[in-house]
């Protein structure tokens, strides 16, 4: 099993918000997200490609939201 922990300090209540509707958990992957000062990820995998392609999920949400917030 590979474990990662993603933690991020900005927007926390917009992004905790944002991945409430999102599918933390694949047949191969699973993610627990926990929100304090800081909106924190646990992920915990089965390979190396699930685990990047997890994290890239993840990732590619957080940049969509930031992008959107420059509109605003």
């Amino acid at each position: 099993m590979i474990t990662c922990t993603l933690e991020i300090s900005e927007n926390v209540g917009e992004l905790y918000k944002v991945f409430l509707s999102e599918k933390l958990q694949s047949d191969r992957a699973s993610c627990r997200m926990t929100k304090g000062r800081t909106l924190k990820f646990e992920i915990e995998a089965k390979d190396p490609v699930s685990m990047r392609a997890f994290t890239n999920s993840i990732l590619r949400i957080i940049e969509t939201h930031e992008k959107i917030s420059r509109v605003k």
